[in-house]
């Protein structure tokens, strides 16, 4: 009678274990926000050294884990955000009118674009689901010895969702491509890189 119990023992503590080790996953999403810029000739041509800086402490935009401590998950981004956001702050600024450079410390105009902060938090309402993003940059423009740095942040919740959509990367991008709308749209950075 010990054997069988100290069999059923482990049997339920192995089930446990590979259900909870089934329940932790990892997602990975793709980071591709829009440029909600119009084509303009405002930079007429003027050379802009671009340099992109992720000063997050982690690629981890989320951390979630359920009620019952047992299903749990991690969402990532796809690639790497540096070299995303480099390539869409080129493309914004060629939409604009100027020319996009590599960065060298030798250039007079430039672009310098932190990477703060890019979280989603999910909260459970079975059946349903809330999620809230937000993300963060701060922006620096040197032209000629003057300088001008600005924050520029969104955020978003949707409430009641299907769970269906997890992990809900349409949301991610969406916040994203406020901001890229923001700094595109920015008079007082559009006229330091102007100058």
């Amino acid at each position: 009678m010990n054997f069988i119990s100290l069999n059923i023992i482990f049997s339920a503590f192995l089930a446990l274990f590979v259900f909870s080790a089934g329940c932790a996953q990892s997602h990975r999403v793709f980071i591709d926000p829009s440029i909600p810029v119009h084509n303009s000739d405002i930079g007429k041509g003027l050379p802009v050294a671009v340099k992109v800086v992720d000063i997050r402490s982690s690629n981890v935009i989320s951390k979630w884990r359920g009620g019952l401590k047992v299903r749990k998950f991690t969402i990532t981004s796809q690639g790497d955000l540096k070299d995303i956001f480099s390539t869409r702050i080129q493309q914004g600024l060629l939409k604009l009118g100027f020319l996009p450079k590599s960065y060298n410390s030798k250039t007079d105009r430039f672009l310098k674009v932190e990477i703060l902060t890019i979280k989603s938090l999910y909260q459970e309402n079975i059946p349903r689901m809330s999620i809230q993003v937000k993300a963060g940059v701060k922006v620096t423009c040197q032209n000629r010895g003057e300088s001008l740095s600005k924050k520029f942040t969104s955020r978003k919740k949707r409430s009641d969702i299907n769970p269906a959509t997890f992990p809900n990367e349409k949301l991610l991008n969406a916040s994203l491509s406020e901001v890229m709308g923001e700094i595109f749209s920015d008079p007082s950075l559009i006229a330091c890189l102007s100058r």
